[in-house]
């Protein structure tokens, strides 16, 4: 658990955020609106990554409960899950421990290093930690531009049981970034979730991979339950393990992915691709071409204090609309750092025609 004093100072912050939008939500709920271009007509989701990992540190107590009360009520939570040297499913933003936590100096060991996607990789893995060693590693701010301010005493590292338990989130999103390198150290992240969905200790909405295989392994034994597993693509020279493709080029092959996927994570700049000056370029097709595959459609990488294009003047509403409510397309969800500003987006300033430009632009 954390310190509830920091978080009923970061709920005042999140609040003096909203003040500036009552005016416009009140002013555009009179009026009826259109429907959305997801793929399924409803409102975008949006998708807390790390809970509110803007503010406190990712995955903690502290960053999910500030993203459940201050999103939307259908706010999906969302989760890298990590695995510990006893096969414990951990919350945590990276398989090495020593960025967004104490563990240096809770330990006096030595980084190891491993080759992770054929690239020697050096820091404290989790894979090197039981779950009981992990009992006293206390949670932090991973982005040092951000404050550390809100790294709370006791921002314990939760496990994927205890983050839904304790959190019980409407939408739930497990993210499995590494299998092929966990099962290389005779780790089996398939063991794992079908050890917590079976005895129906959690509800997974959501289950992504950037590994196909991974994807084609697991999504057959889930057919009869409502989870539904999106494929992740990675930068676009990356390769992707199991095909040795690399993500541009699956990216042109939609209906493979249909295959043993209901949806696609894409980084922004899938979408919206910048130039070198930072000017926003026209839209690819990447959007219509997926939602005619019947794929849903979810954009990552959205940070409100990381500028990616000029074209928005910093103002990260602006940025959100330009994804949902451009006339041509909609994501089907946002998957955010400051989810609370992705709420503000699309319940307060989406189809509000030039109130919303002269906001937002």
């Amino acid at each position: 658990m954390g310190s509830l004093r920091d978080i009923s100072v970061a709920i005042f912050v999140a609040q003096a955020l909203l003040a500036s939008v009552v005016f416009v939500s009140a002013q555009g709920s009179t009026t009826a609106r259109p429907r959305w271009q997801t793929l399924s007509g409803d409102a975008p989701f949006v998708i807390a990554r790390g809970g509110f990992s803007g503010v406190f540190a990712d995955s903690s107590f502290g960053a999910y409960s500030l993203a459940l009360i201050t999103g939307p009520s259908d706010l999906i939570l969302w989760c890298d899950v990590q695995l510990t040297k006893d096969g414990a499913g951990i919350c945590f933003p990276d398989l090495r421990l020593d960025n967004n936590s104490n563990i240096a100096s809770v330990f006096n060991d030595k980084p190891t290093t491993y080759v992770v996607n054929g690239v020697s990789t050096k820091g404290l893995f989790s894979i090197d930690y039981t779950l009981k060693d992990l009992g006293n590693v206390i949670l932090s701010q991973g982005v040092f531009s951000r404050t550390n301010k809100f790294d709370g005493q006791s921002f314990l590292i939760m496990t994927v049981q205890d983050t839904y338990t304790q959190m019980k989130p409407l939408g739930f999103w497990l993210n499995i970034q590494h299998d092929v390198f966990y099962a290389q150290h005779n780790l089996s992240m398939r063991s794992f979730l079908l050890s917590v969905t079976r005895n129906a200790t959690v509800t997974v909405d959501y289950i992504s991979s950037p590994e196909v295989a991974f994807l084609q392994n697991i999504a057959p034994i889930f057919r009869r339950s409502a989870t539904k597993f999106v494929f992740r693509f990675l930068g676009l020279e990356d390769v992707e393990p199991s095909t040795n493709q690399t993500y541009d080029s699956l990216s042109k092959n939609l209906t493979f992915i249909k295959t043993f996927a209901s949806g696609i994570i894409v980084p922004k700049s899938y979408i919206w691709p910048v130039d070198g000056g930072l000017y926003l370029q026209p839209s690819t097709s990447i959007v219509l071409d997926a939602h005619k595959e019947g794929l849903e459609v979810f954009a990552s990488e959205f940070y409100n204090d990381i500028p990616f294009s000029f074209n928005y003047s910093y103002d990260p509403v602006a940025e959100y609309l330009q994804f949902v409510d451009n006339g041509i397309f909609s994501v089907d969800g946002v998957i955010s750092d400051f989810p609370i500003t992705p709420s503000a987006a699309i319940d307060c300033f989406a189809h509000l025609g030039k109130n919303a430009t002269k906001q937002g632009m």
